[in-house]
């Protein structure tokens, strides 16, 4: 009984079940958003919005991709100088970086809704708008999470998931369609921005902003970048793509049964980000760490065949709570959607793991599989289940390659990062 004790509260088990309980209950309000979003819009206008959700999760890709990075800086940081540091030199940068981004979508945004088909380029103007308050709280959560403060990040998203799904229900209600679902989306984002700045506000109030040795810190950035592309292209081209050769209709299909998919991998997500931390902290001070990675697979292939299983027994049941029966023509294709995203998450899993202990080429893998992901969909797509299809095949192949990756692979590079002059962290 004392052993069950000690186990629960060592930093994985409880931090995994804050993140998952936490998580999970933010997945439920996004997944609510998405049942009205998908019963007030209809499944053309739903569609649309689902795109412009992807199309947003493309854009970050690179500020996220630093998200991975900070995280582990944090996590083996000598001390709170060393925290404050790294957090003062990005502050500012990142609003920078945020404004930048909204300039360049807005340039573009009759491109990319001509290529969408989207009729109101306004949408993805709004779509940038929220990239100014994006950016520092992707900075903030990083932090929050390399220090290991899950309660913290769970209040914010759960605060973003209501406020999301409260001004958005509200607006698209009383008119404003799919403008509103997206407005409603961004001032969730700035008062997640502010709750994070409070909680962190023990790092920003003293100290100085000192760069850190750019040479380790953009080797190891270049190839998270490269691995957040390439898994974001993984579970969004899909989508973007079914927009682009599907008609409205059956987009608007491809979208809810993307969406339900998707509940693997978001809710097994935060096993993940509790074990990269853990491992990189473990591996910093020599101890071992391939036990939280065990706990980690298995804890995420639990989840994930249990919500499988749902959608092999149980498949219009899943559509006719979410998004009702207008949906239903899906019903069959739905357990290749929970197939295909159970092999992707377990795919994440085996890339984060091998990221935190600096095994950097490892990102090959996913870049190889996005790229014969878009080519295969971009040649045969006559329908939804052909685009799955080779989704399931591609997730597949990058399994069972990182399965012998991860059993052979030699850390290549060891993350380090220097502050001025004094020893790297």
């Amino acid at each position: 009984m004392k052993s069950i004790k000690d186990a629960i509260r060592r930093p994985f088990f409880y931090g995994s079940a804050t993140m998952i309980i936490g998580s999970n209950a933010s997945n439920f309000l996004n997944y609510i958003y998405h049942l009205i979003m998908g019963r007030l819009l209809g499944p053309a206008s739903y569609g649309e919005l689902a795109t412009l959700l992807s199309l947003s999760g493309l854009l970050v890709i690179i500020p996220a991709s630093f998200s991975l990075v900070i995280t582990k800086y944090i996590s083996s940081a000598h001390t709170n100088k060393d925290v404050e540091s790294i957090i003062k030199w990005f502050d500012k940068k990142v609003f920078l970086a945020g404004g930048i981004t909204f300039l360049l979508i807005f340039l573009t945004s009759r491109y990319i809704s001509s290529f969408l088909s989207i009729g109101d380029h306004l949408l993805i103007t709004i779509i940038g708008a929220g990239f100014v308050f994006t950016l520092p709280l992707i900075l903030n959560r990083s932090v929050l999470q390399g220090l290991l403060r899950f309660k913290q990040m769970v209040i914010i998203i759960l605060v973003e998931s209501g406020l999301k799904l409260l001004l958005g229900a509200v607006l698209v209600y009383i008119g404003f369609s799919v403008g509103g679902a997206l407005v409603g989306l961004i001032i969730a984002g700035f008062v997640g921005w502010l709750l994070s700045r409070w909680f962190i506000s023990d790092y920003i109030r003293g100290g100085e902003a000192k760069s850190p040795i750019l040479k380790p810190f953009v080797m190891y950035s270049i190839s998270v970048l490269i691995y957040s592309i390439a898994m974001t292209s993984l579970y969004s081209t899909d989508l973007i793509l079914a927009k682009h050769f599907l008609s409205s209709h059956d987009a608007g299909i491809y979208a809810a049964l993307s969406t339900l998919g998707k509940i693997i991998f978001f809710g097994a997500g935060p096993i993940g980000a509790v074990m990269f931390p853990l491992v990189a902290q473990k591996q910093k001070k020599g101890e071992n760490y391939t036990t939280v990675f065990k706990y980690s697979f298995i804890l995420t292939s639990i989840f994930a065949l249990t919500i499988l299983a749902v959608y092999w027994l149980q498949p219009a049941i899943a559509i006719q709570i979410l998004y009702g029966s207008r949906y239903l023509e899906g019903v069959n294709l739905l357990i290749w959607f929970g197939v295909f995203m159970m092999f992707f998450t377990l795919s994440s899993l085996f890339i984060t793991y091998n990221l935190s202990l600096g095994r950097v080429k490892v990102v090959i893998l996913p870049s190889l599989a996005a790229v014969a992901q878009i080519g295969g969909i971009w040649v045969y797509h006559a329908d939804t289940m052909t685009i799955v299809s080779i989704s399931i095949l591609v997730t597949a192949l990058l399994l069972a390659t990182l399965l012998i990756y991860s059993s052979y692979g030699k850390v290549s590079y060891k993350n380090k990062v220097s502050f001025s002059n004094r020893p790297g962290i």
